[in-house]
């Protein structure tokens, strides 16, 4: 359905941002992420090299989201911060959610041009 359209780029983003806020590990959600992509790449227009490259640094953007307190890494920024947790979702949680969307728009950038 979203061979079509530049926005296949945005479905591994959302499922690894999903599995990340979720659960916490970035690191479970790029590996469980990639295994519910991988075979949807042909559907989704991202068969190329260049679109697989995408695709992995799509997952990687979304495995950058909305950290907080389910995240371990929270913690250690919290802790070796000094900071209060409720300060630390206030400034980390958001920073996180920003890089996220961020990366992500460049992603959707350079698959617009590449493509």
């Amino acid at each position: 359905m979203l061979s079509g359209l530049p926005l296949g780029i945005f479905f591994p983003f959302l499922i690894a941002s999903i599995l990340k806020t979720a659960q916490g590990s970035s690191t479970v959600a790029v590996i469980t992420a990639s295994s519910l992509i991988t075979p949807l790449l042909s559907n989704l227009g991202l068969q190329s090299p260049t679109g697989l490259t995408l695709t992995i640094l799509s997952m990687g953007a979304g495995s950058m989201m909305v950290s907080h307190a389910n995240d371990a890494y929270f913690w250690v920024i919290s802790r070796f911060s000094n900071m209060e947790a409720a300060a630390t979702l206030k400034v980390y949680s958001i920073a996180t959610l920003l890089m996220g969307l961020t990366v992500q728009l460049l992603i959707w950038g350079l698959f617009i041009a590449y493509r």
